[in-house]
């Protein structure tokens, strides 16, 4: 989904989504275009379309064709397309007056929203199974797409739609229905089958006293995730009832929901019909031959960049306008070259089930509706702290997937069962507020294990701790404690003193980026070693734990790994060993029998001990912000029941968890706090003092980055070229350099370009390639990162670990790899490298530290990438030279202050300003700037809400629904999280639960 706004937004609608991203001339006419393609016309839809043409000759009904100048009236002016009177308040258009200035402090207006685009597309088994069958079947698969598109809209305007009343839009009312235009095309920018429908809702709606209004937008973006898994759900049961198909999931890596795709169409033919197309590259080096021939020498590094740039523009296809029957005649010869089969047999392979009976909502028994509510719980209960009804409307269509139900109507109601009784299982945090003034599928939960996991965070930061020294030992002239912090700065010495005399069982070490968080902590934990106890090291990655062991100089382990050996299931692996040693030992016949039992059971006892906390021992968290709530419970009660305490290190303003989080900044925020303010990472003051202003989101901050060429800002073609360029450069002058962007797309792009020009100046050898998890090509000489911890396959500095920099040097005919330790020029000052994660940064230049391994062709596959570029999210914790950023909107404020303050001497960001999700089209008398769109991410939080402190929002006087913890003695070994109790929540006796009326 994307917004579509006032000025020229029609122009998009008409010009560019009707136009199949065309982009027709302004003279060029849709009917031309339709006949040129045989691409259908667009189509009216929404029950609303009745409001419209009052007293006109003519009326619109859902199916009519969608004419140029009633796309205009309605999402330029805001007009009844039939009748020209308005629909409500016309939609301002842009004016000059709102032109931005020189002054890089104003803010640029926000423009009038006119509509909505949800595109909706079909899996892309379907779009192949579509292109590739006889025209019978690919009429039936269109219709399962429409019928199924049907459905889901009727959803939209039912559960979606609504409109705000009331003073300042206090109250959300229904309304009479939508209007909207769907477009169907059939194509990729690179010409890969891709069966999709935009529907373009139209910011205009009309109420039950009939006033026309904007559309409530807010809901429709939270309703997106749940309409998307409803249109697949409804497609599977559409497709099914009408072929004899079957579907299934497949991985698609880690953190990544499971595709669901139609069997019997292979993944060969999936990667081909997904491929990136190959022109950039081979125009790159027809040019460059040909430079060579006319000038005689190579081209250099500028000229080469900046005929890269044209050709990327040039080359980049256009949405060419094809007929549907040429594309289905190139598709078919693609399949053909790839695999040597006729493609209607390749279709008919997807076509070799049997049609099953399908469901009614009766027919699903209290016991798999139960195991169904069960997946839906665990699901958005491990996502997230706090979840709404959209979120459990999502996991409840993800969790039906594999019922195929015998109609719509049947499917909703399966849907509404198990959402309503998913959230009669949860803590409603909002069931105070005036439900007038709550959103539809706005209402918050939570669970009660997560409300009792964070009461055992709250309780923790108050409860005393045997461990530590008191403040008279502080000063003792024996234990030189004095001496030992003298080094730091005033800040973290005083930080340092606080956490070693709190006597609380968990406290909190919080500092901005460059503050000396590892410094301190180095020094703590040297006096806590000679003067209190042992220390344990551990962090949310692998890279993180093996900095945080070069900097401690102790052993240092994941959180997971760690819980994994303590209560998990390597623990109970060794108790179920260590009794069946004991009763071995009972049975000995021999002496030898008797001494094998019981050297056995030692080494079991040794091993258990190396994961068991001990008295006076301190656990150190290092990136706590990354770690989920759940594993810092389990390790803050392993720590109590032991006397041991635990520090939590980080920076609660930068990236949280990836799984329920948000309880490192609860404790923060409610303190007390060991607090870093000082900066010294920052080679310029300007610098230091900006990245506070960014830290706290301050639109300030920008000035400074902005008087100092901090941005640079243009089309995402040249954007990715410039800043690859930039830290090539700087990689090739010594310096390390970190390349990244905030999602995984940008990612890719860069690692690609990396590669074709790695190729280009012949450090790579293609003539030798395999393919990647991420689906690019690697040749030796290529640099690649490891994504998945392999503890079985040794390194020069230890194992395998998620997130290591290797150089290739062989690939194997079988596709296994033999690479080496990334390396980079010796930096300057060696003592960097201790304060980098992982340790893969350009560390890795010592003659020590080379050696060869090999990943197998399994590994390659799955947990493989390229790694000239990496994401903010992997960036965080490390220290480079210099930083380049793609940035773009979407991306969160926490990313952006991440990416800005890894370098110490330079960091640099570049801002893409033709993303489709900007709010300026071609033919806006005013280009957007970097500005607004560095205003919109500075706005943009991805921070996770807790569910104790959203509680408290609304139940001021009243403790949350926490069960008692479980005795320690029948607290469970295999996971601490379930004696934190998981009895449902039983809701007051007013509420049904919520029902979208899906």
């Amino acid at each position: 989904m994307h917004k579509l706004t006032a000025g020229d937004g029609y122009a998009y609608l008409t010009r560019q989504v009707a136009a199949g991203d065309g982009a027709l001339g302004p003279d060029a006419s849709l009917t031309a275009y339709y006949e040129q393609t045989g691409n259908p016309p667009g189509r009216w839809h929404g029950a609303r379309l009745a409001g419209l043409g009052i007293g006109a000759v003519s009326r619109l009904v859902p199916g009519d064709r969608v004419t140029e100048d009633a796309m205009a009236a309605v999402f330029r002016d805001g007009h009844d397309p039939l009748t020209g009177q308005p629909l409500g308040r016309p939609f301002p258009h842009c004016d000059s007056s709102h032109a931005p200035t020189g002054d890089a402090s104003r803010t640029t207006p926000r423009r009038a929203v006119v509509g909505y685009d949800l595109t909706f597309t079909a899996p892309k088994s379907v779009s192949v199974l579509w292109a590739l069958s006889d025209d019978e079947t690919r009429a039936t698969v269109y219709r399962a797409h429409w019928a199924a598109l049907d459905a889901t809209l009727a959803f939209v305007e039912q559960a979606v739609v609504r409109t705000r009343v009331g003073q300042g839009g206090c109250r959300q009312v229904r309304t009479a229905g939508m209007i909207a235009a769907a477009f169907d095309h059939w194509d990729t920018r690179l010409g890969d089958p891709n069966l999709h429908t935009h529907v373009v809702l139209a910011n205009k709606v009309q109420g039950a006293d009939g006033l026309w209004r904007s559309l409530d937008g807010r809901t429709v973006h939270a309703a997106v995730v749940t309409v998307s898994e409803l249109y697949d759900t409804h497609l599977a049961d559409e497709l099914a009832r009408r072929l004899p198909v079957t579907w299934s999931m497949r991985g698609r890596g880690p953190r990544r929901n499971p595709a669901f795709e139609v069997d019997g169409i292979g993944d060969d033919l999936l990667t081909h019909f997904s491929a990136r197309s190959s022109q950039i590259h081979c125009a790159e080096q027809q040019w460059a031959a040909q430079f060579q021939a006319d000038h005689g020498r190579e081209p250099s590094r500028v000229e080469t960049t900046r005929a890269r740039q044209h050709l990327a523009r040039a080359t980049r296809p256009p949405k060419q306008v094809w007929a549907l029957a040429d594309l289905l005649t190139d598709w078919a010869n693609r399949a053909r070259a790839l695999t040597g089969v006729e493609p209607v047999d390749l279709a008919a392979r997807a076509l070799g089930g049997t049609y099953g009976r399908a469901l009614h909502a009766h027919d699903v028994g209290p016991e798999v509706r139960d195991a169904l509510v069960a997946q839906v719980l665990d699901d958005v209960s491990t996502r997230r702290s706090v979840w709404t009804t959209w979120n459990l409307g999502a996991a409840a269509a993800r969790a039906t997937k594999p019922l195929r139900m015998a109609t719509p109507a049947e499917r909703r109601a399966l849907l509404n069962t198990v959402t309503a009784q998913a959230a009669a299982g949860c803590v409603h945090l909002d069931d105070t507020r005036d439900p007038d003034t709550r959103r539809v599928g706005e209402e918050l939960f939570t669970s009660t294990e997560l409300l009792a996991a964070e009461k055992v965070l709250l309780d923790a930061a108050v409860t005393p701790t045997p461990a530590g020294l008191t403040p008279l030992a502080l000063h003792d002239p024996r234990y030189q404690v004095d001496a030992l912090l003298e080094p730091l700065a005033g800040d973290q010495r005083a930080a340092a003193q606080a956490v070693l005399t709190s006597g609380r069982l968990l406290d909190a070490l919080v500092g901005p980026a460059g503050s000396g968080k590892t410094t301190t902590l180095a020094a703590l934990t040297s006096i806590w070693r000679r003067r209190v106890g042992t220390v344990v090291g551990l962090a949310p990655s692998a890279t993180a734990a093996h900095t945080l062991a070069a900097s401690l100089a102790v052993p240092c382990e994941t959180t997971a790994k760690w819980l994994h050996e303590t209560i998990g299931d390597g623990a109970v692996a060794r108790a179920q060993q260590y009794a069946q040693w004991r009763a071995a030992e009972a049975t000995a016949a021999t002496p030898a029998e008797l001494h094998r039992a019981r050297a056995a059971q030692l080494t079991l006892r040794t091993e258990q001990s190396r994961w068991t906390l001990t008295r006076h021992q301190l656990v150190v968290v290092d990136e706590a912000s990354l770690a989920d709530t759940r594993t810092l419970a389990d390790l803050v009660t392993l720590a109590a029941d032991a006397g041991a305490k635990v520090l939590l290190v980080g920076d609660h303003l930068q990236r949280g968890s990836v799984d329920a989080g948000g309880a490192f900044a609860m404790l923060v925020r409610r303190g007390p706090t060991a607090e870093l303010k000082s900066l010294f990472r920052f080679t310029h003051p300007w610098e230091a003092r900006a990245s506070l202003e960014l830290r706290r989101a301050h639109p300030a901050a920008l000035d400074a980055y902005q008087a100092h060429g901090a941005f640079t800002s243009g089309t995402r073609i040249d954007m990715l070229d410039v800043a690859l360029d930039a830290a090539t450069t700087a990689r090739k002058a010594g310096r390390v350099a970190v390349l990244q962007a905030a999602d995984n797309r940008t990612v890719r792009d860069l690692n690609a370009r990396a590669h074709a020009l790695a190729i280009e100046a012949g450090t790579v050898r293609p003539e030798s390639a395999v393919m990647l998890h991420d689906g690019l090509t690697a040749s030796p000489g290529d640099r690649i990162v490891a994504r998945h911890n392999h503890r079985r396959l040794r390194t020069p500095d230890g194992h395998l670990r998620n997130g290591s920099l290797w150089d290739i040097t062989r690939v194997l005919p079988d596709g296994a790899l033999l690479a080496q330790p990334a390396t980079a020029s010796p930096p300057a000052d060696p003592r960097r490298d201790i304060d980098r994660r992982g340790g893969r940064l350009g560390d890795t230049g010592h003659p020590a530290a080379r050696g060869t391994i090999r990943l197998s062709a399994a590994y390659v596959a799955a947990h493989v990438e390229l790694g000239y570029a990496t994401s903010t999210a992997r960036t965080q914790g490390i220290t480079a030279d210099e930083t380049h950023t793609i940035a773009a909107p979407g991306m969160a404020h926490e990313d952006l202050y991440v990416a800005m303050t890894r370098g110490r001497h330079h960091n640099h960001t570049y801002v893409v300003l033709d993303d489709p999700d900007i709010d300026c089209l071609p033919g806006d008398p005013h280009p957007p700037t970097a500005r607004p769109i560095l205003e919109q991410i500075l706005a943009t939080s991805h921070a996770e809400p807790t569910a104790t402190e959203t509680w408290h929002t609304y139940h001021r006087h009243q403790p949350p629904p926490v069960p008692p913890a479980l005795p320690q003695q029948a607290r469970p070994r295999s996971t601490l999280s379930a004696g934190l109790g998981r009895p449902s929540y039983t809701p007051p006796a007013s509420h049904d639960g919520p029902v979208l009326s899906i």
